[in-house]
């Protein structure tokens, strides 16, 4: 993935666009539960000023998730807002002094808000070498992170027969409705020993 791995001296003044197209295997996403139907498409602005890069865009695209209640496939619209900052490795060791002073309410007269608003955002900045940026890491990161936690087919879905494992979206089958223990079964049992006594 040439374009996801830009050259640093292409980031001018102006900025760098990068527009392309990617499978969730070239993204690093092959684990049984990342599965997607097509391509990923993939936009980015990257802009380059005194401090970080920073990395805008979106990545567009449709996932193959299996639902938690029927335990059935079904496509979900995925859309994921792209936004990362990008240090160079050397500056690491310095980085988290300033953070520090800032949330103490020291004050530096080169950057007196930046402090606060990089560590708000701290979880957004990743680290490059040489003269490239790897953005790949940082794409699979965000579409990990899209991805819920309890994948549903429909709000509405109502799941399998506790029995006999029907899709009951499918439809109804002839088992009696369960009957849990009732959290009263207890006290009744009380009662009516009390009542004979």
């Amino acid at each position: 993935m040439d374009t996801l791995n830009p050259a640093i001296v292409d980031i001018g003044p102006e900025g760098l666009s990068l527009s392309c197209t990617a499978t969730g295997t070239q993204l690093g996403l092959d684990e049984p539960e990342e599965r997607f139907q097509g391509p990923l498409a993939i936009q980015a602005e990257l802009v380059r000023q005194e401090g970080p890069i920073t990395v805008t865009g979106t990545l567009e695209g449709t996932a193959i998730r299996q639902c938690v209640r029927c335990l059935t496939d079904y496509s979900d619209p995925l859309f994921v807002t792209l936004y990362a900052e990008y240090l160079p490795q050397a500056g690491v060791a310095t980085k988290p002094a300033p953070v520090e002073q800032g949330r103490k309410g020291s004050r530096r007269a080169a950057e007196p808000v930046e402090p606060d608003e990089e560590a708000a955002e701290e979880d957004e900045v990743y680290l490059y070498q040489g003269d490239h940026l790897d953005l790949v890491p940082m794409v699979r990161e965000q579409v990990i992170l899209a991805a819920p936690m309890r994948p549903l087919c429909r709000e509405e879905c109502l799941g399998l027969c506790p029995q006999c494992g029907q899709n009951l979206n499918e439809r109804r089958c002839g088992c009696p409705p369960e009957q849990g223990p009732s959290p009263f079964r207890v006290l009744r049992g009380r009662q009516s020993k009390g009542g004979n006594a």
